[in-house]
This record gives C-alpha cells, structure tokens and sequence, in this order.
C-alpha cells in the first residue's frame, strides 16, 4: 500500500508541474508572437515540433496580439 500511495503522490506531483509548465509554454508561444510580428504561426509551429498545432497556437495567441494592436491605434 505504500508504494501505491507514494507512486500516486508523485504522479500527482508530476501532472501538477506539468500543468504549470504548459502556462508558461503558452505565456511564452504569446511572447514569442508580440516580440516577432513577422513570424508566422506556421513557422512557430515547426520551430517547436508541432507541440501545438497551428490552430492552437492561434487560439493562444490570437487574443494578447489582437490587444496589443489596438493599444497601438
């Protein structure tokens, strides 16, 4: 029983990190985006090995450019 216990404690432990890592994952794809206007989703996508595909990293992104282009008019 304690090895179960342990083993679930550190999955739990793991999918927690995990969770956080793909925040900062998606908070960096949105950094990446307004620091390189230039940069295609779909040269983003093969940059990061399709991690997200295209239509995800435009659902990720598209809100935070979309706000800074307005603050820009």
């Amino acid at each position: 029983m304690d090895d179960l216990l342990a083993e679930i404690r550190a999955e739990r432990r793991a999918e927690s990190a995990s969770k956080a890592r793909r925040e900062r994952i998606k908070g960096l794809l949105v950094q990446v985006r307004l620091d390189n206007p230039g940069l295609k989703v779909a040269d983003l996508e093969e940059k990061i090995g399709r991690f997200y595909d295209r239509a995800t990293i435009s659902r990720i992104t598209y809100p935070a450019i979309e706000a800074a282009r307005q603050q820009e008019s």
